[in-house]
């Protein structure tokens, strides 16, 4: 399929599924939501042939992000305007499609009303989304496309990075025979698991290991259960993010591009686990703009961004090419995928943001003076 057939049949399909999504949005938004998500998973199904054919030939590069390990972009809050500073391809990776497969795992209840809020509210995002930047950020499943890996090994990987946390503990049936309460996960972890585990963006880090997961149970409530024991909340809280960050680095090796992380904790989790894979081609390139996006994301002014209309807002990222300058000006300073982490490159970070946000400060002054009456 020549490119501008498949970009063409792309934006058909996001068409189709804004569609879809509109037609489903009550039942998603009611105690309707699994048969929702089929519908949406089935959609996805029927159409996967011409995704995967645009995520293998049309989608790799170095300058492609995907935005991912996140519930929702949240347009409302214009998520989308720093994500849209990095690179020159864009894809939400969507929620949507992953909430079947955690909705079909979940009891009915707390837990399940949680979710089914949540999704809701996912939607609506999706729709915002699709109907103001649907030209230039795709929803696409990314990561349950990526059917080439064997489930098995990948969910292997994961058992064996969560055993590394322990000394003495040989698997994850032998961490569950071996540990139920706090002092027992104590007694067999790592000197160094305070540095290795994140539970949550609010990780207190001047606390004692113990005393943050005490705190993380109580953070997480419908993420644990007050009746299984400690081990068993440790587990699903710690196992469930190492799982996550396989995913998202599986994936975008597979398809050659950019995790856009916002969450601290996913980010924490991938940059972890993607150190000890620096000898798979891509993986260094991944790890070093990923940082470089995350460190964008943090320091950025959404409001400064959004002083001009979208369309103002495209013309000027392509004709100043922010993307660009910011790695160039990074090179010059000595900071690559090489050396990165022994780098700051915060100060290089706000200095180019600068730049552009007098870029955006001109056009909106041309735009005042444009607009003002006539004598």
């Amino acid at each position: 399929m020549k490119s501008n057939l498949l970009l063409n049949k792309m934006h058909l399909i996001q068409a189709e599924y804004k569609e879809l999504l509109t037609a489903l949005l009550p039942k998603l938004k009611s105690r309707h939501v699994p048969e929702a998500l089929d519908e949406i998973n089935l959609f996805w199904l029927r159409n996967i042939e011409e995704v995967q054919l645009y995520l293998r030939a049309w989608f790799p590069g170095e300058n492609s992000y995907v935005f991912t390990a996140a519930t929702y972009m949240d347009y409302d809050d214009k998520e989308y305007l720093p994500f849209l500073l990095m690179g020159d391809k864009h894809i939400l990776d969507d929620p949507l499609s992953r909430y079947a497969e955690i909705q079909s795992k979940m009891p009915e209840g707390k837990d399940a009303e949680f979710l089914y809020k949540q999704i809701g509210v996912t939607a609506e995002d999706n729709l915002k989304l699709l109907e103001n930047v649907g030209e230039k950020i795709l929803i696409l499943p990314l990561r349950i496309l990526n059917q080439s890996n064997d489930y098995n090994s990948f969910y292997k990987v994961g058992e064996q990075a969560f055993v590394s946390l322990f000394n003495g503990i040989n698997s994850v049936s032998d961490y569950f025979s071996k540990c139920e309460s706090t002092d027992d996960i104590m007694q067999y972890a790592r000197g160094d698991i305070g540095r290795l585990v994140m539970f949550s963006e609010d990780d207190d880090i001047s606390l004692t290991f113990k005393e943050r997961f005490q705190s993380a149970l109580v953070g997480t409530q419908y993420m644990v259960d007050a009746n299984r024991t400690d081990s068993y909340n440790f587990f699903m809280l710690v196992f469930g993010c190492i799982q996550q960050a396989i995913d998202v680095i599986v994936s975008c090796v597979e398809y050659g591009c950019i995790p856009y992380i916002r969450y601290p904790v996913a980010f924490h989790y991938i940059s972890l686990l993607s150190e000890n894979m620096l000898d798979i081609k891509h993986i260094a390139t991944l790890r070093f703009k990923m940082s470089v996006a995350f460190v964008v994301y943090k320091l950025c002014d959404k409001n400064r961004l959004s002083t001009v209309y979208i369309e103002e807002f495209l013309n000027k990222i392509q004709e100043y090419d922010f993307n660009s300058k910011l790695f160039c000006v990074l090179n010059e300073h000595g900071i690559n995928e090489k050396k990165f982490f022994d780098s700051t490159i915060t100060n290089v970070v706000i200095d180019e943001l600068e730049k552009f946000y007098s870029i955006l400060s001109r056009e909106e002054d041309s735009d005042k003076v444009e607009n003002q009456p006539s004598d």
